[in-house]
C-alpha cells in the first residue's frame, strides 16, 4: 500500500517543515493489539500526518466523508489507510456508508490493528477541546460488545500556529484506557454521556499550551532546509495560501505539497550542481 512506501520518506521530509516537534507518551502505545486512538483535531488531515508518520505501529484513520466523493481520492485515500466517516450535512444518503466503516473497524480490531478517530467529530482551528461527538464512545461499545479488547489511547495535539511555514508541534500521548474504567451496566444513552465525560478530562490533560522553544540542534535539517528549498517552500507556501483561504487545510496542502516535490527538487539541483561542476 502507498502508506508502507511514503510513511518513512514523510516523516523525514516533515523535517523541513516543522520547526519543532515533541512527543511525550510514546510508550503509552500498545506494542500490539487492538487500539483506538482518540485524539482531538484542530489542524484537517494534517494531524493524521504526524500521527502516522512518527507512529511505528500502522495507523488505520477515520476522515471526512466529502472528500471519498472522487473515485480518484477515494482511491488515493483508501491506499493511505484512511475510511470515511459521513455527518449528515454531507448528505443523508451517505450515512448508511459509516455502518460499513465501523464494520470494517471491527474487523481491524479483530486483526490486532490500530484505529485513529478524531473524537471532536469535526475540525477547526482552536486550542481548547470541541465538545466530544458520539463516534469514539460507540465504536469502543461495539468493539467490547463483541468481546474485542480494545484499549482507548486519548492523544493531545498542540500547535503553535495553523497558518505559518515553521510551526512547532507537541503530541501528548496518555496512558491506555481499559473497558473497566467505562460504565458496564448502563443504557447506551448513559454509557455515551459517561464515556465523552472520561475521554473529555484525559484530553483536556493532554492539551500542553507549554510548547517546546525551536533549536538549532533539536532539528537542523529545518533551518538548513530554510536556505537549500528556499524555491519550494515558498512556492508550497503561496499555492497553499491561495487554494486554502479561509479553510482549515493550509498544513495539510503545505507538507503533502512538499513531501512530494522536495525530492524532484532535490534531484534537479543535483544534477544542476553536476553539470556546473563538470562542464563549467
Amino acid at each position: 500500500m502507498f502508506y508502507d512506501i511514503i510513511q518513512l520518506p514523510a516523516r523525514f521530509l516533515l523535517k523541513f517543515f516543522i520547526k519543532r516537534l515533541e512527543f511525550t507518551g510514546l510508550e503509552n502505545l500498545p506494542k500490539s493489539g487492538a487500539v483506538i486512538l482518540a485524539s482531538n483535531h484542530s489542524n484537517s488531515f494534517f494531524d493524521a500526518v504526524i500521527l502516522c508518520a512518527y507512529f511505528v505501529r500502522r495507523v488505520w484513520s477515520l476522515a471526512r466523508g466529502d472528500v471519498f466523493k472522487k473515485p480518484l481520492a477515494k482511491k488515493v485515500l483508501s491506499s493511505l489507510y484512511m475510511m470515511p466517516m459521513y455527518r449528515l450535512s454531507e448528505g443523508k444518503e451517505y450515512l448508511g456508508d459509516n455502518d460499513d466503516t465501523f464494520n470494517k473497524c471491527i474487523s481491524l480490531f479483530k486483526q490486532g490493528e490500530m484505529v485513529l478517530i478524531f473524537s471532536e467529530g469535526l475540525c477547526t482551528h482552536q486550542t481548547k477541546l470541541l465538545p466530544l461527538k458520539k463516534g469514539t464512545g460507540r465504536l469502543a461499545q461495539k468493539a467490547w460488545d463483541d468481546k474485542i479488547d480494545v484499549v482507548i489511547v486519548p492523544i493531545g495535539i498542540t500547535y503553535n500556529n495553523f497558518n505559518k511555514f515553521g510551526k512547532i508541534v507537541k503530541v501528548n500521548i496518555g496512558k491506555p484506557m481499559q473497558k473497566e474504567e467505562f460504565p458496564q451496566e448502563a443504557t447506551e444513552g448513559m454509557f455515551l454521556k459517561e464515556f465523552n465525560r472520561i475521554l473529555t478530562e484525559k484530553l483536556n490533560a493532554l492539551l500542553d499550551t507549554t510548547l517546546p522553544k525551536p533549536s538549532f540542534w533539536k532539528n537542523p535539517w529545518y533551518y538548513i532546509g530554510l536556505v537549500i528549498n528556499f524555491p519550494v517552500n515558498a512556492l508550497a507556501t503561496g499555492l497553499s495560501r491561495k487554494l486554502t483561504r479561509g479553510s482549515v487545510f493550509f498544513d495539510s496542502i503545505t507538507a503533502g505539497f512538499m513531501i512530494f516535490v522536495l525530492p524532484i527538487y532535490w534531484i534537479l539541483l543535483a544534477l544542476l550542481i553536476y553539470f556546473l561542476t563538470k562542464f563549467v
